[in-house]
């Protein structure tokens, strides 16, 4: 990982089973300009069972708001790989899922909810302006 080979400690850090490596070196490809491509080309050429232990690993981070963003981001481009309409014929990979499903609903309500404060609060910010011309 020390000399930027992302793609291939990903695979490692699946195959050793090791979540929280593999979820480092899924940030530090992120935070990289081509990191998004890099990680699709790297999901595209996973085996069904490290897809599994993907989805394993994606269903623990997304349990924690703190690494919601890079594991929703695993999860776009497991879900629009070239591999991803197979998923649904596969009944392992279906558990899994349905584990995404709750946490990734409440970390989307959450942002919209902060969205909506967000926004009520630039209005009212605007209105004081306003009142103080």
């Amino acid at each position: 990982m020390f000399q930027g080979k992302y793609a291939a400690a990903f695979v490692l850090s699946l195959a050793l089973n090791m979540p929280y490596k593999c979820l480092g070196v899924a940030e530090k490809m992120l935070s990289l300009e081509d990191g998004t491509a890099q990680l699709r080309t790297v999901i595209e050429n996973l085996q069904i069972d490290e897809i599994e232990t993907l989805l394993d690993y994606l269903a623990t981070w997304n349990t924690n708001s703190k690494h919601t963003i890079t594991a929703q981001n695993v999860l776009f481009a497991l879900l629009s790989s070239r591999q991803s309409r197979s998923f649904a014929s596969n009944p392992k990979l279906r558990i899994h899922w349905e584990a995404l499903i709750p946490y990734t609903e409440r970390h989307f309500e959450r942002l919209t909810k902060l969205q909506q404060q967000s926004t009520f609060l630039q209005y009212t910010w605007d209105r004081m302006k306003l009142s103080e011309l």
